[in-house]
């Protein structure tokens, strides 16, 4: 399980400014409820769901697509309802 630091954290919150209008919406509100609430365990997903291409993304958390990765569920569920 990798630790994440204050640096890596201010890493991944650029990493949340996207390309779309909706991710940039959705993905500020979590950042402001729950980003700072998050475990190191809840980060690594975080990152593996923000390396994901901005429509297969959105797909996922507005339940367009199935996250084919259970352990992404959770973390799915932490942005829809922020």
């Amino acid at each position: 399980m990798p630790a994440f630091d204050e640096t890596a954290k201010r890493r991944i919150r650029f990493q949340t400014r996207r390309g779309l209008l909706e991710l940039d919406i959705l993905l500020g509100r979590f950042m402001d409820k729950e980003f700072q609430h998050l475990s190191d365990d809840e980060l690594a997903v975080f990152v593996e769901i923000l390396d994901l291409p901005d429509q297969e993304f959105l797909a996922l958390v507005n339940e367009k697509e199935e996250a084919g990765k259970p352990y992404f569920v959770p973390l799915l569920e932490k942005i829809r309802k922020a």
